[in-house]
């Protein structure tokens, strides 16, 4: 699938919850914070919540608490983060990773960097599409955490990537 077909794709999901940050660090600095995310260096914000969440996968059979990533290269579509698989990774802007643990429904978590005058913006945004109720309602429980949890990690995204300039 290509990049334009994958992105087109999942933004059509009828789900999206997401944050932004605004940093003075470049596209690159914050690229380099973006595309280091998973493994052991996992999720930069609320890795409690992600931690539980990725026991409650292990307990049904799903990878949820699988650690690794590519080492040494950049990061391609195909390649698994976490229980994550890269989609699109497009440096220094776009890096979209597929939902690999068990839910009812599927769901990309795609991070954009765009910038902006004399700043960069860092976006994260979930996109979802459910599979019956049960999809549904397993987003509207996720809804709360997720508005809260993509604040503070696009915001440690953006603190990370000054602090490496």
């Amino acid at each position: 699938m290509s990049v334009v077909a994958a992105s087109t794709y999942y933004r059509d999901y009828p789900y999206s919850a997401g944050g932004d940050a605004l940093t003075h660090a470049s596209e690159e600095a914050v690229w380099q914070v973006v595309s280091a995310i998973g493994g052991e260096n996992r999720y930069y914000a609320m890795n409690g919540l992600w931690a539980i969440r990725e026991w409650m996968d292990a307990l049904v059979g799903g990878q949820g608490l699988t650690r690794k990533r590519p080492i040494g290269r950049p990061l391609q579509a195909g390649d698994q983060i976490d229980s994550w698989k890269v989609l699109i990774a497009e440096e220094p802007n776009l890096l979209a990773l597929a939902f690999g643990m068990k839910a009812p429904g599927k769901g990309v978590l795609e991070f954009r960097v765009t910038p902006i005058a004399h700043q960069t913006r860092i976006t994260a945004t979930a996109y979802w599409t459910p599979q019956g109720v049960a999809g549904k309602l397993y987003w509207a429980a996720m809804i709360p955490a997720h508005l809260v949890l993509f604040k503070r990690l696009t915001a440690e995204i953006a603190r990370r990537a000054e602090k490496n300039v």
